[in-house]
C-alpha cells in the first residue's frame, strides 16, 4: 500500500510538471551534444559515448535513457561533425522518444591578448538536423473505467508513432579556462500529437557555461590538451521550455585519473504564495575514473528531493563510458586551445 500510495503521488507531480518534463542527463557533459551542437567536435580529435539513465526504478513502469553518440573535429576545415542517436522510454504506457540527429559546427578565433598564456578567445556556431519518433503502447494503458470493472474505454486510440523532423542552433564562446553560451531547440515547432491534432511543441532555451579553476602552481601555465592534473571546474546548465525551467549548477574535482563531482537541480525559489520550494528535484553525486588515458567511464545517482519522495522512487542512475581516440595525430606541436568543459 505504501508503494502504491508514492506511486500516486509522483503520478500527480508529474502531471502537474511533467506536461514540459525533458528527458536529461545528469552527465550532461559526458554527451555534450545533447545540451548544443555547438560541442559537436569540441575535443577536436574523435570520440564515442555511451549513456544509460534508470529513473525512480522503485516504482511501477519504465523511466530509462538510453544514448549513442560520436563526433569528429575536421581541423583542415575547422568543424566539428557529430552523430547522436537517443531513446527515452517512460510510464507503463511506454511513452517514447526516438531521436537521430546529424549535427555541426565551426571554430572561428576571434582575437588573443598579447603576453597573456590563457587569452585565445573562440567562437563555435553549432546547427542541428534530428528526425525524431513517438511513440506508445497504447494496450498496456489501463483506464478508469476498466478499473471500475466497466465497458472499455470507446475512446479512439492514438496512433501508434509520430514521426517529424526539426532543427537546433547554438553559438558556443570559450578560452582555455571559461566557456558559456545557449542553445535553442525545435526551431521549427513541429507536432508531436498522436492523436493527429495540431499541438506544436514550444521551443526550448538552454543556457550553459562554466570555468576552470586550476590547482598547486598550473595557474601560470598555458592549458594545453590532456595536461591538467588537478582542477576545479564549475558548471551549470539553464534549460527553459513552456513556462517550464530547470537550473543544474555544481562543480567537478579532477586529480587524474579520478573525478569528483556534486551537483544540485533546480530553482532554489521560494513559491510567493506557499512559500516554499516547489521547483527543486535532486541532488547529485559523481564519480568518474580514467581506465586508460583515452577510456572514462562514470556513475552518478540522483538523490530526489521533491516533496520527500526519496524513498518511494529510489532517485536515478546513470552510466556513461567515453572513448577518445585519434587525439594524439598531427599534435606535437599544436598549441589550439581545447573547450574547458569537464568529461561528465
Amino acid at each position: 500500500m505504501k508503494k502504491l500510495i508514492g506511486f500516486l503521488v509522483v503520478l500527480f507531480f508529474v502531471s502537474e510538471a511533467g506536461t514540459a518534463q525533458i528527458a536529461h542527463y545528469s552527465q550532461f557533459y559526458s554527451t555534450p551534444m545533447t545540451i548544443a551542437p555547438s560541442f559537436a567536435g569540441l575535443t577536436e580529435a574523435s570520440r564515442l559515448s555511451l549513456n544509460y539513465r534508470d529513473q525512480w526504478p522503485a516504482i511501477p513502469g519504465v523511466f530509462r535513457t538510453y544514448s549513442v553518440g560520436v563526433d569528429n573535429y575536421f581541423k583542415r576545415a575547422k568543424s566539428g561533425v557529430g552523430l547522436l542517436f537517443f531513446r527515452d522510454v517512460a510510464g507503463k504506457g511506454n511513452l517514447g522518444l526516438t531521436e537521430a540527429s546529424l549535427l555541426y559546427s565551426y571554430k572561428i578565433k576571434i582575437g588573443q591578448k598579447r603576453g597573456n598564456m590563457n587569452s585565445e578567445w573562440f567562437l563555435r556556431p553549432g546547427i542541428q538536423f534530428k528526425y525524431s519518433q513517438r511513440s506508445i503502447d497504447f494496450e498496456a494503458l489501463t483506464f478508469g473505467d476498466q478499473l471500475l470493472g466497466q465497458a472499455s474505454s470507446s475512446e479512439a486510440p492514438p496512433f501508434k508513432r509520430k514521426a517529424y523532423i526539426d532543427f537546433a542552433a547554438s553559438l558556443l564562446g570559450y578560452t582555455d579556462l571559461y566557456w558559456g553560451g545557449f542553445s535553442v531547440d525545435h526551431l521549427l515547432r513541429p507536432s508531436q500529437s498522436l492523436y493527429g491534432l495540431n499541438d506544436r511543441m514550444s521551443m526550448k532555451w538552454s543556457v550553459f557555461g562554466g570555468a576552470k579553476v586550476l590547482l598547486k602552481g598550473q595557474k601560470n601555465r598555458r592549458v594545453r590538451y590532456g595536461r591538467d592534473n588537478e582542477s576545479v571546474t564549475f558548471a551549470f546548465n539553464y534549460q527553459y521550455w513552456d513556462h517550464f525551467d530547470q537550473l543544474d549548477i555544481g562543480a567537478y574535482w579532477t586529480h587524474d585519473p579520478l573525478i569528483l563531482g556534486a551537483w544540485f537541480r533546480g530553482i532554489p525559489v521560494i513559491d510567493k504564495n506557499d512559500k516554499t520550494f516547489n521547483n527543486i528535484d535532486a541532488i547529485i553525486v559523481l564519480v568518474g575514473f580514467k581506465v586508460t588515458p583515452n577510456v572514462k567511464i562514470g556513475y552518478s545517482y540522483d538523490m530526489t528531493i521533491i516533496k520527500n519522495l526519496f524513498s518511494e522512487t529510489g532517485g536515478a542512475h546513470e552510466i556513461s563510458l567515453v572513448w577518445e581516440f585519434n587525439k594524439n595525430l598531427d599534435r606535437r606541436f599544436d598549441k589550439h586551445t581545447i573547450i574547458p568543459c569537464p568529461s561528465f
